[in-house]
């Protein structure tokens, strides 16, 4: 018959150290899962704000020659779409320029220009506080257009 050895086997000290092991492992592919989610989720949301730009920026290119004016004009924050992945909370702001010919005052062409913004309170373009205040905004827009119109186009 075999004797078998009393001493054989794994100790606690071993059993311990194993598991710190695998919680260090699964916490650092964790952290590596979250934030390639939010470099996925922050480029979805550029993306999303290029289309609602360029769509903007084609309904103002599109305008009748008539509709454009002859001033500078800047609208208000305008909610985005609310089929966007912003809802209502981000801004969509544009602006129309005239470039006039000094001497006869007359307009060679418009600068038309669309800025989307992300929501100010947005956890993935913005630093929360734990009590979910805004600390820091994203400083720049996710999308800006920016487009020439002439009096010959379209």
């Amino acid at each position: 018959m075999n004797k078998r050895d009393h001493r054989a086997g794994v100790t606690l000290v071993e059993v311990l150290i194993s598991v710190v092991l695998v919680s260090v492992a699964a916490v650092l592919v964790y952290q590596g899962m979250f934030y390639s989610y939010k470099v996925l989720a922050r480029a979805r949301a550029r993306l999303e704000a290029q289309g609602i730009a360029f769509d903007k920026l084609w309904i103002l290119f599109n305008m009748d020659f008539k509709d454009l004016p002859g001033t500078a004009f800047s609208s208000g924050p305008d909610p985005t779409p609310e089929n966007s992945i912003f809802s209502t909370n981000g801004v969509v702001r544009y602006s129309i320029l005239p470039e006039t010919h000094e001497p006869l005052h007359w307009i060679d062409y418009w600068e038309i220009r669309v800025q989307v913004w992300p929501p100010a309170a947005g956890p993935l373009f913005s630093v929360l506080d734990s009590d979910g205040s805004v600390l820091k905004e994203y400083p720049r827009p996710l999308a800006d257009y920016r487009v020439y119109r002439y009096r010959g186009d379209r």
